[in-house]
């Protein structure tokens, strides 16, 4: 060997070690983001227990709730596809042994029946066991945190290992997906089948050369379970059939890959909705009834206002994901990914366009490819900056501006869990107090639309009567109470509001000249069952009444 072979192998010895090292860092840094995106997305998961704390938890678990007690897939009530309850209760299944030798009893025997609170089906706050909430939020936090990984997979496909793990961060720390990540909510787990969806049309695309059929079928599988996650969610399926419609092959190949494409559009429905094609006439039902709801509840900001807000996405990730876009339709390997995000996107936004109920969440499912064409971006950008004169000012003024935009998003997310894990709901305030100050020879009325859960009711010493309101003034002339745990009453959507309103006055007349004890929280309290009181109900807790 001639000595001029041994700076040759020197060189390929370092430059080995070199890449080792980049990779082990990598491997770190790809380790850091995924610790920091589970702990933002499981340390909230019992925030508000045992009541749930976000509007969406009622419908999803009330459907669990009516599986299990009539042992069946059908969960009776559509509005909402069925495909989140049934996780829910398969993470409760598997926790089911843990909680036969906890409590001595199967879970089953505790979830809300007719016998134990009358009409319990419409009771929208009424869910038991409590770890039913915890196993809805389970669920949708891991497949949260299934997105960030899956986002930098998608990331690494389109453009390098740089993008994967600015991805992942982006994903990670974004305020509109951390904040759904652990409340069951049906816009997380389209957000995810949607990704998947997304991600197996950019593998059809590469690989358009090979036998495709397998990703086509699985691209239609997602697009299903997409569905049977959110309904408007199957606009999905528009990618997937712009991502065949402009493969490079000819038009009969084309046409046949349609074919495995329903035939997983099928079944990822058929496994995560059966009703659908079971009941076909009462999921309509149920859409439409629930489509009648929402457009009677204005929203008071549209959705690019809500958009450009540190609480959802902030302008710079907005305007940093549209550049990514840009750019991904000026280079050859990420145009056809784009144009099928682009249509997906179209539909979908269609789809909601002229509503007056605008949540931002309906657009969940676009964040993910925004994180990820701007961390295309953010990565071409480095790669500017490392070029042309003074490299290094212009790096380290990249990396500034960079981690000026994720820090935010990520100071954002953060002061939102913090301030979801800080609030206790106002009803676990009253009953602490009653547990502290009222005595078992001592006796409490309590207020049934309040919505306070027998098992929480047991927590007081004091014995404790729970009735509706509208029989509370008759049992207060008769009998004298030490305590009296009332609130503010809506009287919107009651069956007969003159009735009840006529009974408002009667009420307030019985209670306005007992003393306060102790008030809490600050929304009224509906009168019908079936609307959620939210986390800060208005209670009450009165000196008892003197018999005349």
């Amino acid at each position: 060997m001639s000595n001029l072979q041994f700076p040759e192998i020197s060189m390929m010895v370092l430059s080995r070690e070199s890449f080792a090292k980049e990779r082990i860092l990598h491997w770190i840094c790809w380790g850091a983001i995924l610790a920091l995106a589970i702990l933002f997305r499981v340390l909230p998961i019992r925030s508000g227990l045992p009541y749930s704390d976000y509007v969406d938890e009622g419908h999803v678990l009330h459907q669990t709730i009516d599986a299990f007690n009539n042992r069946s897939l059908d969960v009776y009530w559509y509005g909402l596809p069925a495909l989140p309850a049934y996780c829910a209760g398969v993470t409760l299944l598997s926790y089911g042994g843990f909680y036969h030798h906890f409590h001595g009893h199967r879970f089953q025997e505790d979830l809300p029946h007719e016998r134990d609170l009358p009409s319990s089906k419409l009771n929208y706050d009424f869910i038991a066991p409590v770890e039913l909430i915890v196993a809805g939020r389970t669920a949708t936090a891991c497949l949260s945190i299934a997105s960030v990984i899956l986002a930098g997979t998608f990331a690494a496909r389109l453009a390098k290992d740089r993008a994967r793990l600015l991805a992942m961060l982006l994903v990670a720390v974004c305020p509109a997906l951390v904040t759904r990540a652990s409340i069951v909510i049906v816009d997380t787990f389209a957000t995810f089948f949607v990704l998947v969806a997304l991600y197996l049309c950019a593998r059809i695309q590469a690989e358009a050369s090979k036998p495709v059929w397998r990703d086509v079928a699985l691209a239609g599988l997602a697009t299903g379970l997409a569905f049977a996650s959110k309904y408007p969610a199957a606009t999905v399926g528009m990618a997937v059939i712009t991502t065949i419609l402009i493969l490079p092959v000819g038009w009969s190949r084309r046409l046949r890959l349609f074919f495995p494409a329903a035939g997983g559009l099928v079944l990822g429905i058929l496994l995560g909705a059966p009703m659908t094609f079971l009941k076909p006439i009462t999921v309509w039902r149920d859409i439409l009834a629930n489509l009648r709801d929402y457009g009677r509840r204005p929203s008071p900001q549209g959705y690019f206002v809500q958009a450009i807000s540190t609480l959802e996405l902030g302008a710079p990730l907005l305007l940093i994901g549209s550049v990514g876009i840009i750019l991904m339709l000026r280079q050859r390997n990420t145009r056809a990914v784009a144009l099928g995000w682009i249509c997906f996107a179209a539909m979908l936004i269609a789809s909601f366009m002229g509503q007056s109920f605008r949540p931002f969440r309906s657009f969940l499912p676009l964040v993910p490819p925004l994180c990820i064409a701007a961390a295309i971006a953010f990565s071409d950008l480095i790669d500017w900056a490392r070029r042309g004169a003074h490299p290094w000012l212009r790096f380290v003024v990249t990396v500034a501006l960079i981690a000026g935009c994720i820090v935010s998003l990520a100071l954002s997310s953060f002061r939102q869990v913090q301030r979801r894990m800080a609030h206790r709901d106002s009803r676990i305030q009253a009953v602490d107090w009653l547990q502290q100050h009222a005595t078992k020879e001592e006796t409490v009325l309590g207020i049934r639309e309040l919505s306070i859960l027998p098992a929480e009711w047991k927590r007081i010493a004091a014995r404790s009567t729970v009735i509706p309101w509208f029989e509370a003034a008759d049992l207060l002339e008769r009998q004298r109470f030490d305590y009296i745990v009332t609130g503010e009453f809506d009287l919107r959507y009651a069956s007969d509001p003159n009735r009840w309103s006529a009974y408002r006055d009667r009420w307030k007349s019985k209670v306005l000249p007992l003393a306060v004890r102790a008030d809490f929280g600050l929304i009224v309290t509906p009168v019908v069952p079936y609307l959620w009181r939210t986390n800060d109900e208005r209670i009450l807790i009165l000196k008892g009444n003197v018999l005349e």
